[in-house]
């Protein structure tokens, strides 16, 4: 799964995550397992596996469109 959003590109497997940001060429990304996510404001929280960030998408569509893929609930 690929959704473009202001800061970047999220990449989305049932397996992991990546965000890759526009600014400077930064790779977040994390396993599955370790993935949060927060519907308000929408972010992605990764913690876990020696992991630790957290992203604001522009809106719930983009988070809802990964929860779907990775099946998880809200926080």
């Amino acid at each position: 799964m690929l959704v473009e959003f202001s800061q970047g590109r999220l990449i989305a497997t049932e397996f992991e995550v990546q965000i890759r940001l526009n600014m400077a060429n930064v790779v977040l990304q994390a396993a599955a397992e370790d993935i949060s996510l927060r519907q308000e404001p929408p972010m992605i929280i990764a913690n876990g596996g020696g992991v630790r960030w957290s992203i604001k998408l522009d809106n719930t569509n983009q988070l809802d469109a990964l929860q779907a893929l990775l099946g998880i609930d809200y926080l």
